[in-house]
């Protein structure tokens, strides 16, 4: 069996890893480099990940990046005895990557100018107009998401995948203090949520990053 060690940072999207891991029950070893503080960008972390991003997952010699690429490893993994990723239904497998590709290149991107605007621009003065800009097409992205959602129990149906963990990140962001009092409603997203939260994998990652229900929208 690999040797598996995730690289995350607290309330990032390597939550989702995290989640996935603890579902998968895989042995592996959890490390925080905590983005807010720089521990990303130095060489203790730029020796795993040479582009400083986050999450990374050490697979014995290997690492592997990019959230999509390892919540698809893990998946495939366990494929004998869990059903995180669809293996036989080949247009259900394509959901799968459908989702994580909606929430990695769209979902993802839509925060980016309320959380990260220094990443578009750099002039400081810019980031109002920047946030102004951008909270519209948050509003229209998050409503795709519900809508996506409707009469689902999990982002494929019935069965939980390694799309819901992403799922979570994401409505865990559109609930922060400085994000939610722009956001529509989301019942069906609501319901997923708490779900989620139902769930022993999740409650064991947010426990280790230290996110706990008072913390969780806070900036």
């Amino acid at each position: 069996m690999s040797e598996l060690n995730l690289f995350f940072s607290p309330r990032a999207c390597s939550l989702a890893c995290h989640i996935a891991l603890e579902e998968s029950g895989l042995p592996f070893t959890a490390t925080s480099v905590k983005i807010r503080k720089g521990e990303h960008k130095q060489n203790s972390y730029k020796k795993v990940n040479p582009w400083g991003k986050i999450p990374s997952l050490a697979v014995d010699q290997e690492v592997l990046t990019e959230t999509h690429a390892i919540l698809s490893y893990i998946g495939d993994s366990v494929a004998a005895t869990k059903q995180l990723l669809p293996q036989k239904n080949p247009l259900q497998r394509a959901r799968a990557h459908e989702w994580m590709n909606f929430l990695s290149s769209t979902v993802h991107i839509a925060f980016r100018p309320l959380f990260r605007p220094n990443l578009l621009v750099d002039q400081i003065d810019l980031y109002p107009e920047l946030r102004k800009v951008g909270i519209p097409n948050l509003k229209k992205t998050l409503l795709e998401v519900e809508r996506r959602l409707e009469g689902k129990t999990w982002a494929l149906g019935d069965t939980y995948s390694i799309c819901d963990p992403y799922l979570f990140v994401f409505h865990m962001w559109s609930q922060r203090e400085d994000v939610i009092e722009h956001v529509a409603d989301m019942p069906n997203w609501m319901l997923h949520r708490e779900r989620m939260n139902a769930r022993s994998a999740t409650q064991s990652a947010l426990k280790r990053e230290g996110i706990t229900p008072e913390n969780i929208t806070l900036k």
